[in-house]
């Protein structure tokens, strides 16, 4: 059975075969025996989860569920199941949206199809991300900021998607980023939430983060924001995306078929103000 994990044929984003077989050790994955008998594990369990739409999923995406779930195949089924829930729970964050055709998309909407672009094609420890507010007026920013949406979407991305998260920067030097961080951090975990930095000025964000990866506006040898961005767009937009799109949007649930009180005990203590969905 091929379990290749391939850089994507667009080259967006990069890799190369030793950071796959680097992670793999890592998480005491790298016999292809090993992992051919926990995949088979996940698709066995599949089949047998009556409230889980989908039941077929590339061993490649299995994978990277396991990785996420740091090797531990318990921790890989609450993911595979929680997604599938919080698709069933709060469906206007996974619509298929083709950005190209739409004059608005909600950032948190676009950062479905980001994050499922993620982990269909990208095999890596985590993210670490940059928020650049140096030219962001600070009453109009708090002033849009959804803070429900905010709490609701997390959990999508970390607990169903399972992004790692290694840090947030804040660029900016206001004195209103200390308030700010203070409004926020709470909608994160605990790990998070210490993963919080402040980067006054581009020197300072050169000092966290290598200058082969930052954006050419930043100082760095990475392409310029626009041609990233064109790029990005581009690849969200295209037939292959949108179709995983459509796909991966079946794995939802059918909670007729869930016990109840297994969906009590694991998802009404969910972060996030979800409804409580009728079970008759």
């Amino acid at each position: 059975m091929d379990d290749t994990i391939r850089e994507p044929e667009d080259h967006f984003i990069r890799f190369v075969p030793e950071v796959v077989e680097e992670i793999r050790r890592e998480h005491n994955f790298d016999k292809k025996e090993d992992r051919d008998e926990a995949i088979a594990i996940i698709e066995k369990w599949l089949k047998s989860q009556d409230h889980l739409v989908k039941k077929d999923f590339d061993r490649a995406y299995l994978e990277r569920c396991i990785i996420t779930s740091k090797s531990s195949l318990e921790r890989t089924k609450k993911q595979i199941d929680k997604l599938a829930t919080f698709k069933t729970l709060a469906p206007k964050y996974f619509q298929v949206t083709n950005i190209l055709d739409s004059e608005v998309t909600p950032i948190l909407h676009a950062g479905d199809l980001v994050a499922e672009y993620l982990k269909c094609n990208d095999y890596c420890r985590g993210y670490k991300l940059i928020v650049d507010l140096l030219d962001v007026n600070p009453s109009e920013l708090i002033s849009k900021l959804n803070l429900v949406e905010l709490q609701q979407f997390l959990p999508i991305l970390t607990e169903g998607y399972g992004t790692k998260i290694k840090g947030i920067i804040y660029l900016t030097s206001s004195k209103f980023i200390d308030g700010f961080i203070k409004m926020v951090k709470p909608f994160f975990s605990e790990k998070i939430a210490n993963r919080l930095h402040v980067a006054p000025t581009l020197e300072a964000l050169r000092e966290l983060l290598p200058e082969e990866i930052l954006p050419e506006e930043y100082g760095g040898k990475a392409p310029s924001l626009p041609i990233l961005h064109e790029k990005l767009i581009k690849q969200l937009s295209s037939d292959r995306h949108q179709a995983i799109m459509k796909e991966m949007n079946i794995a939802r649930t059918d909670e007729t078929k869930r016990q109840r009180d297994k969906f009590n005990d694991q998802y009404m203590g969910t972060a996030g103000t979800f409804r409580t969905l009728s079970l008759d």
